[in-house]
């Protein structure tokens, strides 16, 4: 079996040794040729090259090269929904049809506003979209994972959870790593929004399913849920700091959004991963964080 693995960001560069060590071929796509320094097999080129021919050999793709926030996506919504949704599609029409393309979709399709009494939004399954969306980066996914049922042949779009955890290319924003660095280094962790919801994922969790995924010879369906857990945001914040032993500092509210999943499906596909506490979950992030990364993201 012949992957490619396209992107080589905070994702990407988590999952390449972890597939490299399960014994599988993996071909790394991405632009960025000082990140593929020192990574051996590579096509160091836009992901939207790659012709018919340069597809030809892999029987699995896997896609994390999108504009990957909010933030990027509103900067830049004209590339937002090349990205992540006309030129991904493009990529999955030049496949082999019956290669698998596994594509980062997202979670926060399934946003509402923050409810004012703090009551949590219900964890919502794939057949629950909500098809109001109020950014590009929304807009780009959903509209993606509507094409692709009618465009493309054997694609499936995992919604991740906000995504969490240590990586060559360490994301410092993510609500966890953000909370634990802050915890680490100025002695305090900031909250604001205690009441809305968020389903997290942590990268070892992605691992565990992408691994199961590409071994699994049935069909898959065209969306999965993918997450570790549903939390709030100030049970998030109020764990993380009693873990690190600093303080709370809550920064009161502001509009923004709310979501949980449910990820049963994905879990009678794959099984669920290891069961970890948020502590043990800090732990590991403290073990393996090294500021350098978060300066080479």
């Amino acid at each position: 079996m012949k992957i490619l693995l396209v992107g080589y960001g905070y994702v990407g560069a988590y999952l390449l040794p972890v597939l490299t060590r399960a014994g599988l071929d993996v071909t790394v796509c991405d632009q960025n040729v000082d990140r593929l320094a020192g990574v051996r097999n590579a096509m160091r080129c836009r992901y939207q090259e790659l012709t018919i021919t340069d597809l030809a050999d892999f029987s699995v793709i896997l896609w994390f090269a999108g504009h990957s926030s909010v933030p990027m996506s509103l900067r830049d919504p004209d590339g937002a929904l090349a990205n992540n949704c006309l030129d991904l599609l493009h990529l999955a029409r030049r496949k082999q049809l019956n290669a698998r393309l596994i594509y980062a979709s997202t979670a926060s399709v399934y946003s509402v506003m923050q409810a004012e009494d703090g009551d949590p939004p219900p964890p919502l399954d794939e057949t629950e979209t909500r098809l109001d969306p109020i950014n590009p980066y929304d807009c780009s996914k959903i509209s993606m994972d509507a094409l692709a049922r009618c465009f493309a042949n054997a694609i499936t779009g995992l919604r991740l959870g906000t995504v969490c955890g240590t990586s060559p290319f360490l994301r410092g924003e993510l609500i966890f790593n953000a909370m634990n660095i802050a915890a680490m280094r100025d002695g305090f962790v900031q909250v604001r929004n205690r009441n809305a919801y968020r389903n997290v994922l942590f990268l070892e969790d992605l691992a565990h399913y992408i691994l199961r995924l590409v071994e699994l010879s049935d069909d898959l369906p065209p969306i999965l849920n993918a997450g570790s857990f549903n939390v709030g945001i100030g049970e998030l914040a109020d764990a993380i700091a009693a873990f690190h032993g600093v303080p709370v500092v809550d920064n009161g509210n502001a509009t923004t959004y709310s979501f949980q999943m449910n990820c049963a499906r994905i879990q009678s596909l794959c099984g669920a991963p290891r069961q970890q506490s948020i502590a043990e979950r800090c732990a590991s992030f403290r073990e393996h964080f090294h500021p350098e990364l978060q300066a080479a993201s």
